[in-house]
């Protein structure tokens, strides 16, 4: 669950030197990417949340704590810091959540915090929309339904050129559809 703290920085509108800003959905972020060349499968995190002005930091939280996202008071830039002790598919989600915090959200607030505890068992319509963003960003369905259909079926395998777990591989197949133990 995210804790959402309201804070008001004193700085202008955003600058984000292209149509970013208009970004309010997983597919057109995906289309974002795409427009500027920016790998999709596995998606590039790295490099949308630098095209977007977002700073990643992988630094020690608390266990509990997944990451966070901020504007941060001196720069007004945005920061987005991952639990570095967490595993490389916890990481990538927690960094696609909070990119749907960030394209979805901004506007609420100016701080947000993702618990692992509350991941399973968010209260809050924000909390459900940035998982269903991070989980349509991670696994774009067009990109996802072509690997299933080139033969690709065994959930660890389509769970692994996508970067994700196969829990999160398992959820995104559940919502487009998808059942049985195989894909």
């Amino acid at each position: 669950m995210a804790i959402i703290r309201s804070k008001v920085f004193g700085r202008g509108a955003e600058h984000f030197g292209d149509d970013a800003a208009l970004i309010d959905s997983a597919h057109k972020l995906v289309a974002y990417a795409q427009r500027h060349h920016i790998r999709i499968v596995p998606l590039d995190l790295e490099a949308i949340a630098s095209r977007l002005g977002i700073l990643i930091r992988k630094v020690p939280l608390e266990r509990d704590l997944s990451g966070r996202l901020y504007r941060s008071e001196d720069s007004g830039q945005w920061v987005l810091e991952v639990n570095e002790c967490h595993h490389a598919n916890r990481q990538r989600y927690t960094i696609a959540h909070e990119l749907g915090h960030f394209c979805l959200h901004k506007h609420l607030s100016q701080m947000f915090e993702d618990q692992v505890f509350f991941r399973g068992a968010e209260s809050s319509k924000e909390e459900w929309q940035a998982n269903d963003f991070a989980g349509a960003i991670l696994m774009p369905e067009s990109e996802f339904r072509t690997l299933v259909r080139s033969g690709v079926t065994d959930v660890e395998s389509v769970a692994e050129r996508f970067g994700v777990s196969s829990l999160a591989l398992r959820i995104r197949a559940k919502s487009l559809g998808f059942s049985g133990h195989g894909l």
